[in-house]
């Protein structure tokens, strides 16, 4: 994908659809803060929700107006990695002060740890997606966006599940 193009065969279902990873993603990361009470943690996973919503919009320009507004879609590259390393310094930080053992041991539980490790092979699989799949053909959209809302859902059932055992 390059800011010259601007994918033809894009859904307003597509559109909606790319939604429902990134609210279910919203979603956990709201469990993930209130289970480690990490501002950092906080932090990151607004700025991973809203960089999600951004390629959102990004989707239904390209729909409605069949425009490539460039910065919606670019943003991603910065907004995600800058989100989850903030995730991770606040679960690190916490786990450094004491803050957060409690969460590693209700997310070490067999059940939210098989979720957990789903959502990491569906990342993973998003990953060889967009590095062996054209991303600009709607077909391959509905691929990535189906694994990445199986992998969002089980991060949110595993984060779920810790919460209930928190």
């Amino acid at each position: 994908m390059n800011k010259d193009i601007v994918p033809q065969d894009y859904s307003m279902e597509l559109a909606i659809f790319d939604a429902v990873p990134v609210l279910l993603f919203g979603a956990s990361g709201v469990l993930l803060f209130r289970m480690t009470n990490s501002i950092l943690v906080f932090l990151g996973a607004l700025i991973c929700f809203l960089a999600g919503m951004l390629k959102v919009l990004w989707k239904v320009f390209v729909v409605t107006k069949k425009k490539n507004v460039w910065f919606l879609y670019e943003q991603m590259r910065y907004g995600m990695p800058l989100g989850f390393a903030l995730i991770l310094l606040g679960i690190n930080i916490g786990l450094i002060t004491g803050k957060s053992s409690r969460f590693f041991f209700v997310m070490g539980q067999p059940l939210p740890m098989l979720f957990f490790v789903f959502s990491i092979v569906g990342i993973f699989g998003m990953v060889v997606f967009s590095k062996k799949l054209d991303s600009v053909k709607g077909s391959t959209n509905w691929i990535e966006e189906t694994c990445n809302t199986m992998a969002q859902g089980a991060f949110l059932i595993s984060m779920h599940m810790a919460f209930l055992n928190y």
